[in-house]
């Protein structure tokens, strides 16, 4: 983001403060209500402030955003959110509902960038006076510039700002704390019931360790509790189940630890996990059962070691570091190349006060034992002996390229031994960017490798970028977020490596404008347990080249594939032939080799990257593997990884991605529309893309029909014809299903599908809900192929989607629906 040049503005306050004003657009802003947690939001600025979702706001249901400033010295405060699109002449509702601790003000701010130049434009700049009550602060806005499907590159980004260099604010130079909610460009969501029935804000927070074996916990509690009900325990799934006599607490407080069941005090290194049910017997839907919360008593011995134990791929220069150990004074640290000297010495230790070690240089392939001792002034807790392995440097095979996409040929390939740069902001090739060969802005790179695994856990991978990045682990994408406007960090869910394994990996990333800046990461799932490994750049010594088969297609883990479909893959580096393995059995594909008949399928000279099982069966999950070979390398065969599809249980009738922007394959050519048949229905768009590329049920575009039935003839409909009859009877077939969406706005017409078969008989089905053209949220309409009746489902010619009365047709009204996923389904 940059200081905006100039403004191209018509905005009008409407109200800055509560209630429904609808202008009938979709909301474009994702995760509006944060119920995803801030999936779609990025942050605005990286340091001086925390972001995160919190119950009990009380602005809009139960969740909202909040910013925590903890330093107002920094530069940038907030939180953004891009792929904003506007179309000339048209007016928008923006809005936010908001308060915070103590009155101020808030920026609200949408910046147009243009490539061309002038770069960043202010299109939305706004100063609205925050308090400590929740307010609903609405606005208009007029877009007067070019449409932005007339100019592909054109980005418009909103934010919600508490600092910003060239934005000042009243209230920006002290610390302070903003709740948000309710955020939109587009149809304002309609308020909730912001009642919390739940215990909430636990303290200890979950996940934290604590240092004493005496605890006061707290939360929050539920708006209608009178009392409550605490389990405590060991073990989380007894906890949830509420196996054990609960604790009774009037106030919101209880003390464990040297009473009932803890006479004796809390276990240092204990997991406890906890939870509370608020109780009002009053109320007939009491009890209401809470989350399962934990804490970790620390232990008495050092703990989370650095370089975690086992470690393999450790850094010749790393220095020593771990969790102290309750109650400590000072740390005794014993190192050397034997582990059972370090595990005995008693004499020629190092003290230390602080919890790190530095050490010399150590020598690359060969492992170090080390131990920490605690001393506390009553006694010494001996620590384990922990171990790692210094590595030699590896690497991720790189390419880069001149442009945001990765398209066409590398401008430079290299091995780059970890994914840690920042190249900063400037504009000199080569300081500013990877290579004095690429750009300094609008460039992308694919890293690609194998990644080795030292110690069995369930890990978490993040990325920190700006701009654009995803990546895949052994095939499967764990993070996506490609439309990244600026710096962020995004993370995967957990997944499960196995020491001694190695998994294919392969990142993408681009820059647009900005600073240039792109990091990998992995830690723990889990990071309060002893033998946690804390947030790290993935280390070089864990990479490898991509000798392995990988990027595979279908995406490891794919569902809903379609039965007839080749496999295919990329190549490793030094593969000349590829053996494909294909079945049914995951034991058996994982274990054969070329003798394995049914099972190996045959070898494929270089070049060929993909391969034809033959038609699948409906719902079935399929295995394969590819193993690349080399004559000439004695590394050869490289076990390729066990890789999964599931194909569909149902046939895609039209799920709307094939179409383009291009003549001939746009949405419309095949949706025959009013312009053709004569009705009030449009479908698509005037201007590219002319699909939904935003409001989409399934993958990455849905159909937009626009009905208008206020002038003859009186209904709309969109058709799709087919020069083949269609045979909708085969597997069991027995509904066609859809996904469908409007507005509260709408038109109230009603929503019908029509076939007809190759003899011209047509039947029709109305769907039983007279209010289906306002549906705000995405909406299944299953319809028995048997409600067809006279038409030959065998030999279908045309399905047609229509609004209205096509039977008796009458003066109506007008509006939008999505159509997505339309499929043949059976039981």
């Amino acid at each position: 983001m940059n200081r905006g040049l100039f403004y191209l503005v018509s905005l009008v306050l409407l109200l800055g403060g509560s209630g429904p004003v609808v202008w009938g657009q979709v909301n474009q802003i994702q995760n509006p209500e944060f119920d995803n947690g801030l999936t779609s939001w990025g942050t605005y600025g990286a340091a001086g402030f925390t972001t995160s979702v919190v119950s009990g706001a009380h602005l809009s249901g139960a969740n909202a955003a909040l910013i925590n400033v903890t330093d107002a010295s920094v530069a940038s405060v907030g939180i953004s959110q891009g792929n904003l699109k506007f179309e000339k002449g048209k007016k928008y509702p923006i809005g936010v509902t908001a308060k915070a601790d103590k009155d101020r003000e808030m920026v609200i701010l949408i910046q147009l960038y243009k490539p061309e130049g002038p770069n960043w434009i202010d299109i939305v700049l706004q100063h609205v006076s925050l308090t400590t009550k929740p307010q609903t602060f609405l606005f208009e806005y007029t877009h007067n510039d070019d449409s932005m499907a007339d100019h592909p590159a054109w980005v418009a980004t909103m934010y919600l700002m508490l600092k910003g260099q060239w934005w000042p604010m009243t209230g920006d130079t002290v610390p302070s704390k903003v709740w948000l909610d309710r955020v939109h460009v587009g149809e304002q969501p309609p308020l909730v019931d912001s009642t919390i029935l739940k215990a909430h804000v636990p303290q200890p927070a979950d996940g934290a360790t604590v240092d004493e074996i005496a605890v006061i916990l707290e939360w929050l509690p539920g708006d209608l509790a009178i009392t409550h009900k605490v389990y405590l325990g060991e073990n989380a799934d007894v906890v949830d189940a509420g196996s054990m006599e609960p604790m009774v607490a009037i106030d919101k407080r209880l003390i464990v630890g040297f009473t009932p069941p803890y006479t004796g005090g809390l276990t240092p290194g204990q997991t406890y996990y906890w939870r509370v049910d608020e109780v009002n017997n009053a109320n007939p839907e009491s009890p209401w059962k809470g989350d399962v919360w934990n804490f970790l008593v620390r232990p008495l011995a050092a703990w989370k070691p650095v370089p975690a134990d086992g470690s393999k791929f450790v850094d010749p220069d790393q220095d020593l570091t771990w969790q102290n150990g309750l109650g400590l004074l000072f740390h005794t640290i014993y190192f050397g190349e034997n582990a059972e000297q370090v595990g005995t010495a008693t004499t020629g230790g190092w003290m230390s006060v602080d919890p790190v070690w530095q050490l010399d240089p150590l020598q690359p392939g060969k492992t170090y034992y080390w131990r920490v001792d605690e001393f506390t002034g009553l006694a010494t807790h001996k620590g384990q002996v922990w171990s790692f392995t210094a590595s030699a440097p590896g690497g991720l095979k790189a390419q880069y390229f001149n442009n945001r996409d990765l398209s066409g040929a590398p401008v430079v390939t290299r091995t780059d031994p970890e994914i840690d740069f920042n190249w900063g902001n400037g504009t000199v090739a080569g300081e500013n960017s990877p290579d004095k060969n690429v750009n300094v802005n609008d460039f992308s790179a694919r890293w690609t490798g194998e990644l080795a695994v030292d110690l069995t856990d369930t890990y978490v991978f993040s990325i920190t970028a700006n701009n654009g990045f995803r990546l895949w682990v052994d095939g499967r994408l764990v993070i996506d977020y490609w439309d990244n406007p600026t710096t962020n960090t995004r993370q995967s869910g957990p997944i499960s490596l196995t020491a001694g394994q190695t998994y294919s990996l392969r990142m993408e990333y681009y820059e647009g404008t900005d600073a240039a800046l792109v990091q990998l990461f992995w830690q723990s799932a889990v990071q309060n347990k002893p033998t946690a490994r804390a947030r790290e750049i993935v280390p070089s010594g864990a990479f490898g080249p991509p000798l392995k088969a990988h990027s595979p297609d279908p995406e490891n883990g794919a569902l809903d594939t379609a039965w007839s479909l080749d496999v295919a893959w990329t190549a490793g580096d030094k593969a000349t032939h590829h053996d494909v393995y294909f079945g049914e059995d995951p034991v058996a594909v994982a274990g054969a080799d070329a003798t394995t008949a049914g099972v190996y399928r045959k070898r494929l000279p270089v070049g060929t990257t993909s391969y034809s099982p033959g038609d699948l069966e409906w719902g079935q999950t399929y295995y394969w593997r590819v193993d690349e070979i080399s004559d000439a390398d004695p590394g050869s065969p490289w076990k390729g990884s066990l890789w999964s599809f599931t194909t569909a249980n149902f046939m895609v009738v039209d799920d709307f991605e094939s179409y383009t922007d291009e003549e001939g394959s746009r949405i419309y050519e095949t949706w025959i529309d009013g312009w053709t048949n004569n009705t009030g229905a449009i479908v698509g768009y005037d201007q590219a893309p002319f699909a939904e590329q935003r409001i989409v049920y399934g993958g990455k575009q849905s159909m937009p029909l626009n009905y208008n039935n206020v002038d003859a003839p009186w209904y709309s409909e969109a058709e799709l014809a087919w020069d083949t009859p269609q045979n909708w009877t085969v597997n069991g077939i027995d509904s066609l299903t859809l996904r469908f969406r409007g507005s509260s706005t709408n038109g109230n017409e009603r929503l019908y599908v029509s076939l007809q078969d190759s003899a011209g008989k047509t039947a029709t089905a109305i769907h039983p809900n007279p209010d289906a053209a306002l549906a705000t949220q995405w909406t299944e309409w299953r319809i028995p192929l048997a409600d067809f009746a006279g038409v030959n489902v065998s030999r279908i010619k045309k399905l047609a989607i229509g609004l209205g009365d096509r039977a008796s047709p009458k003066k109506g009204g007008a509006g939008l629906i999505y159509i997505d996923d339309i499929r043949l389904t059976k039981p």
